[in-house]
């Protein structure tokens, strides 16, 4: 279960907005505490929704905001379910040189893989039609 779920489940904070935000806007975030604070706005959720879902307390939330603290590595994941964004996590992996790509899941892969062979399958058909008629 997700944060998200779980912090929906306990009624402690509204779904999050889901604004999209430019990549270009996440990497000229000049510190972790600006793309903190912008993954924060994204979400339209209020600090306290935030910090009380993620059993932070309200100074050490202001902290990481001003940038004199930093989150909690476990908690990235939670984070990001929260506010509905990775924006954090995505300035952090662009300060490394990086950016941040999806993984499939397995069910995807074997999805994308049947319909592939699907589409094979009908091309050989309809050839084999087409040359027997």
């Amino acid at each position: 279960m997700t944060a998200l779920e779980q912090q929906t489940e306990l009624g402690l904070a509204r779904k999050p907005q889901g604004v999209q935000i430019p990549i270009e806007v996440v990497r000229v975030q000049k510190d972790a505490a600006a793309a903190f604070s912008l993954a924060c706005n994204a979400s339209g959720l209020d600090d306290k929704e935030i910090y009380l879902s993620l059993d932070i307390d309200a100074g050490t939330f202001s902290r990481i905001k001003k940038g004199t603290n930093t989150l909690d590595a476990d908690l990235i994941d939670a984070f990001c379910d929260l506010v509905g964004n990775n924006i954090y996590l995505e300035w952090l992996a662009y300060r490394r040189g990086c950016t941040l790509v999806m993984i499939k899941s397995e069910a995807e892969r074997r999805a994308e893989a049947a319909e592939t062979e699907n589409r094979m399958l009908r091309t050989l058909l309809t050839g084999r039609l087409g040359a027997s008629q």
